[in-house]
């Protein structure tokens, strides 16, 4: 029997429950005053460690499975740069045609958009986002949102389009970008069950984290250049939005089918016990590459 049958997310919120209790009690027996964000965060740790410390130690998850090996087909790496585009050009996007009718119609939506698009600046704030954004999050989110989360639903409900779907809108709720969060969420997961490694979104993650950090790619030069001119913020905007949505087509015919083949950790531990057992197991860039 397969981790995933085993597992419980709902724990999850359990245990979030356990620390806060515990840390509110430590708070004011010590009296801390801690902000907010260290709260947040210590919490976040907690959970996630203990929860995750469970399911792998009491229902034997299998991180090797979870993970998934590391990507050495070229074309995982351009469906990767394809997503990260895709994301990128969504993006710039909804800065050039979204936040202008935001302002108009919910200042203050529009102004928790800006404010979770302002860039660091200092030394010390680039090398805090750097570690937050570029290597906590992608691996964090990544792991538990598709590598746990989402596998365990689309196996418990045998719907994977359903579990993407909802997937995507719990993660993406908690983001300033909504849409964009959103779209990111379900193109996670289509890279992951396509590449079968969950180092693949992991990658596309850190990478369009990294561009947002340091300031973007160039698209209105870009733009300019293309068109020998210069470019409007609407026109940037729609000529983003059209390149973006016909990217995102493109990996949505590319990935859709893997949505129905088994999900990566069955596929992994699966492979794992044939190894152990003697039996000689498939080829991982055999099995893409067939895919493709």
């Amino acid at each position: 029997m397969t981790a995933l049958s085993k597992i419980r997310l709902r724990y999850f919120a359990l245990w979030g429950l356990l620390f806060l209790c515990l840390m509110l009690g430590v708070e004011s027996a010590l009296g801390l005053n801690l902000p907010d964000r260290v709260v947040g965060w210590t919490l976040a740790i907690l959970t996630l460690t203990g929860w995750f410390g469970q399911a792998v130690w009491r229902h034997q998850l299998d991180l090797s499975a979870l993970f998934g090996p590391f990507p050495t087909d070229p074309s995982a790496w351009g469906t990767v740069l394809v997503g990260v585009l895709a994301l990128d050009l969504l993006a710039e996007a909804e800065f050039h045609l979204l936040l202008p009718w935001l302002e108009q119609v919910s200042p203050w939506l529009a102004d928790r958009y800006v404010k979770n698009a302002v860039s660091p600046t200092g030394t010390t704030e680039y090398l805090r986002a750097a570690g937050s954004a570029v290597i906590v999050a992608p691996l964090v989110e990544e792991f538990f949102v598709r590598g746990l989360m989402y596998q365990r639903w689309a196996y418990a409900w045998n719907r994977p389009v359903l579990a993407l779907l909802v997937t995507s809108v719990l993660f993406a709720l908690p983001h300033g970008h909504v849409i964009n969060a959103f779209i990111l969420g379900v193109v996670a997961i289509l890279v992951y069950v396509e590449t079968r490694s969950l180092w693949a979104p992991i990658g596309m993650h850190a990478i369009g984290n990294a561009i947002t950090v340091f300031g973007g790619l160039p698209m209105e030069a870009g733009f300019e250049l293309a068109t020998g001119g210069t470019s409007s913020g609407v026109v940037v905007g729609w000529l983003s939005l059209i390149v973006s949505g016909l990217l995102l087509a493109w990996l949505l015919r590319r990935c859709w089918g893997a949505l129905y083949e088994p999900l990566p950790y069955i596929e992994h531990e699966q492979r794992s016990e044939e190894i152990s057992n003697g039996e000689e197991a498939p080829d991982d860039k055999t099995a893409v590459a067939d895919r493709a």
